[in-house]
């Protein structure tokens, strides 16, 4: 009989019954380099080995892992065991240095910590700092564990199943830190209903299908560590089930030829990752002809960008999003359908059981066309921030979500985001949103890409500053670009300061580091 699954274990128990056979997943393992294709049911088998393991080194329903691995096929059988045994994923970004580790580690109350190879060497110089009393190592080909790790193929060696523990809906099952861009990175508590209602959700947006034949490849690089990996990504897979090709790091050669080889339909990317490969001099090249739609997620995605994916693949469908990690990670999805007719827009909330508001200073909805703090509700929405109940009680309010973010409905109730409330800038007394600024700077036919920041003023409290990085053989001075945005924007948007540079520095969920900008440019 058909039903309804409730968690993770019952939506890939579904997958494992219903498609046993069916090509589930491809990647590359880390621990031998190899190229690897998984049905469901042998990612079942290998997923339960682990979970044994597990089991075995005194892993307890409801403890925290923390699990810290580039994107490889050990993430996504890993993250089936830790659930299979009702334990809690706790990832971590690979790229952080060692007190932002230690703060993570020790802020979700981690008991137990898997993490590669090469990430060892770091764990060391903070383990006795840590609750964490199991390190679990996973080997790369050639290289040694100290003998405080426990081998990751250890775990692979057993023999025994162990039985499914009975997670229920409301359980925690994963803590998400958020990427710090505001602060201090705060843990995004996810129940199993949380993540199950989000997959649903987004991939019933996004067109997704529970289908038995003609199967979507989904090609990302989205690193598993980030919400858009272990939720957006992995949750859309369990719910419905398409082939994931998961690509190890984000290189437009490397990742165009992996397009070419295993001819997606689906690629999911954030906008700078599609800026990158549109203005790659061999993109051409390369067939990628089998996809047909494109999901961008992690920040705004430029119109011009839009415009230049609808030159390089005539007919495709393009989907921008507007999600959080708060959100489970929910929010909205432009259509394809209406990529072009509401160009600069993320969409509708989704289907069917998000709702968003906009807000005023005073918690009033506001006009449409008036800019206030975007605020979202649904069962995808988290349940906490973890051991955080000041900024628990500052996001949720009346069963709301407070994103943060500043946006606006038009009169057909589409959003237009428009900025981090901490990215506005306030110039004279006039809101300035960056968004608005760097779209227009991207219509410029010789802007690769771009970043608007503000930065102090003595008379007018802040102005605008943009970082503009050039299309590779363009000249272009300052006062070239900003006589471009004559116009095109009010007199108190246009950015007086403008710097070129070589590149943007780029977060691991594809976002410009604005957070860097001002650290390392602004005086």
């Amino acid at each position: 009989m058909w039903k309804m699954p409730q968690t993770i274990n019952e939506l890939f128990q579904r997958n494992v019954d219903d498609f046993p056979d069916r090509e589930a997943f491809v990647s590359v393992s880390y621990m031998n380099g190899e190229w690897l294709r998984y049905t469901w049911k042998e990612i079942d088998e290998i997923s339960d080995r682990v979970a044994t393991g597990l089991l075995n080194l005194g892993v307890k329903k409801g403890q925290k892992v923390g699990f810290m691995l580039t994107n490889s096929a050990e993430c996504f059988y890993t993250y089936l065991a830790i659930h299979k045994i009702g334990a809690v994923f706790v990832p971590i970004n690979v790229r952080l240095v060692l007190r932002e580790v230690e703060y993570i580690v020790e802020n979700a109350e981690a008991e137990f910590f898997i993490a590669g190879h090469e990430f060892i060497p770091l764990v060391d110089q903070i383990r006795d700092r840590l609750k964490a009393g199991v390190f679990v190592g996973i080997e790369q080909k050639g290289q040694n564990l100290p003998d405080w790790v426990t081998p990751f193929s250890q775990l692979l060696e057993v023999e025994k199943m162990p039985s499914v523990v009975d997670s229920k809906p409301e359980d925690v099952a994963d803590i998400i830190y958020t990427s710090g861009t505001t602060g201090l990175p705060k843990g995004v508590v996810l129940t199993q209903a949380n993540k199950v209602a989000f997959g649903r959700m987004l991939g019933g947006s996004l067109g997704f299908r529970r289908v038995h034949y003609g199967v979507p490849r989904l090609q990302n690089v989205f690193p598993f560590f980030t919400s858009s990996g272990c939720s957006s990504v992995m949750m859309m897979w369990l719910y419905y089930a398409p082939v994931v090709i998961l690509e190890p790091v984000f290189d437009v050669i490397s990742n165009l030829e992996l397009m070419a080889k295993e001819k997606p339909t689906v690629y999911g990317g954030a906008p700078a990752m599609f800026v990158f490969m549109l203005n790659h001099p061999k993109f051409k090249e390369f067939d990628t002809s089998s996809l047909q739609c494109v999901m961008s997620g992690a920040s705004a995605m430029p119109e011009e960008v839009i415009r230049s994916m609808q030159g390089a693949w005539p007919g495709i469908k393009v989907y921008n999003t507007y999600l959080l990690t708060e959100g489970g990670t929910g929010g909205t999805v432009l259509d394809a359908s209406d990529a072009m007719t509401k160009l600069g827009s993320s969409g509708l909330p989704l289907v069917p059981d998000q709702e968003l508001r906009i807000v005023d200073q005073n918690d009033n909805d506001v006009k449409s066309g008036d800019v206030g703090e975007i605020i979202i509700r649904g069962p995808n929405v988290m349940k906490e921030y973890y051991n955080n109940p000041k900024a628990t009680a500052k996001t949720l309010r009346n069963g709301w979500l407070y994103t943060g973010d500043m946006g606006f409905c038009d009169e057909d109730g589409y959003l237009f985001f428009t900025d981090r409330a901490k990215d506005m800038i306030v110039r004279g007394g006039f809101n300035v949103y960056s968004v608005e600024v760097e779209n227009v700077l991207y219509e410029h036919p010789g802007v690769k890409q771009c970043a608007v920041v503000g930065k102090p003023h003595d008379q007018l409290g802040e102005d605008v500053v943009a970082f503009v990085v050039l299309k590779e053989g363009i000249c272009l001075t300052a006062e070239e670009l900003n006589a471009f945005t004559t116009d095109k924007l009010a007199d108190y948007k246009r950015p007086r300061d403008i710097r070129f540079i070589d590149a943007l520095p780029i977060n691991p969920t594809g976002k410009v580091d604005k957070k860097i900008i001002r650290a390392e440019y602004i005086k």
